[in-house]
């Protein structure tokens, strides 16, 4: 494929010192290219200001930059997003930060040399954004405990520096489980593809996962066939389950079988529901807690999320193939065979994590 002009956005923060690593192999790239006559320009984001990703992004597409690699994890890539939205500009997401959901999801190399190379050898594919509100999302948008997850995972980012993402997740997950469970009356009213809508009111929600790719927080797949090429969004959503079911909840959530579970809501063939337009409302009118693709929002009391088909172009490997409710394309991780988590075991866990100070 032809491009001449690359910006390179890098979060430093992002990943175990990733973010500063990958700068530097940009600012040595950068060199080589210039000898095939691309030109790469790298900046390192800010949180605030023209220098801030989404800022970054928008004057890649107003000056002609001809690709976007967006050099963090989830949250980068989506702030990236919200500054392309409604360009032609094509994004390589590289696997710099914790989770990398999305980038995993469409066959992105970890190798940050062999994803470059995707810029001569691979192809431009289109895929769906969710919008929630005022912001866009390209993985996931979640209300209730996976958004408090988000939150804890992010303060532990400041304790453990050094720590994986996955740890950090799991670490977060004990300290909501032992912290005491929070649940939330919703106000559901769901629009499908066929434009055929209905209103539900469910009590005691554990969470709600509004998903455009099958896994959340680099381990669960809470939408295991969901498929960021079919032009909806699925659900899932999780009625109220106490302590000891999540100790079953996990597992398969991680291996994405908790389809199964009586309280996940189903449609009449077992599959999760699909949306192209959703609102999530709050029937007590206190604020709900939300993640989007890993990072907090604000909470607020109401959310009017909806899909936009083959809104965002990615650049991905050749071998690329969409997925289905057949074969979801899933990396292999050490989870698979995950056993049933026994209540003494996560109290240990617990223990270890108070005499650490890290709770």
């Amino acid at each position: 494929m032809e491009i001449a002009k690359v910006m390179a956005i890098v979060n430093p923060w992002a990943g175990i010192g990733n973010g500063l690593r990958c700068y530097k192999k940009i600012i040595k790239w950068k060199d080589a290219a210039a000898k095939e006559g691309l030109k790469v320009d790298g900046f390192l984001t800010e949180k605030e200001g023209d220098r801030c990703a989404v800022n970054l992004a928008k004057n890649a597409v107003q000056n002609g930059y001809g690709l976007i690699v967006s050099c963090g994890g989830d949250g980068t890539l989506n702030e990236v997003v919200n500054g392309t939205m409604g360009s032609d500009v094509p994004i390589l997401s590289l696997r710099v930060g914790n989770g990398n959901d999305f980038a995993k999801a469409v066959g992105t190399p970890k190798n940050i040399e062999e994803a470059l190379g995707l810029i001569k050898h691979g192809k431009i594919e289109s895929f769906d954004v969710g919008k929630v509100n005022n912001r866009y999302f390209i993985n996931v948008f979640g209300v209730g405990f996976d958004a408090k997850i988000s939150r804890y995972a992010e303060i532990l980012k400041q304790k453990l520096p050094l720590a994986a993402g996955n740890l950090l997740y799991l670490i977060a997950l004990i300290k909501e489980f032992f912290g005491g469970l929070e649940y939330f009356d919703l106000g559901l009213t769901m629009i499908d593809k066929e434009n055929s809508s209905r209103i539900i009111r469910a009590k005691d929600v554990t969470l709600i996962s509004i998903a455009n790719g099958p896994t959340c927080g680099g381990i669960f797949r809470l939408a295991p066939e969901a498929n960021p090429q079919d032009g909806v969004l699925d659900i899932c959503l999780i009625n109220k389950i106490n302590r000891l079911k999540i100790l079953r909840f996990l597992p398969k959530a991680i291996k994405g079988t908790h389809l199964s579970l009586k309280e996940v809501m189903k449609e009449s063939d077992g599959r999760l529901p699909r949306i192209s337009f959703l609102t999530v409302a709050s029937l007590k009118g206190q604020p709900l807690p939300c993640q989007m693709d890993g990072e907090i929002l604000p909470a607020e009391k109401e959310y009017r999320i909806s899909v936009f088909p083959k809104a965002q172009k990615v650049l991905v490997p050749r071998s690329f193939l969409a997925p289905d409710s057949a074969s979801v394309r899933t990396e292999e991780t050490a989870f698979k065979k995950i056993p049933e988590l026994q209540l003494a075991q996560v109290k240990r866990f617990r223990d270890f994590m108070l005499k650490f100070k890290l709770f």
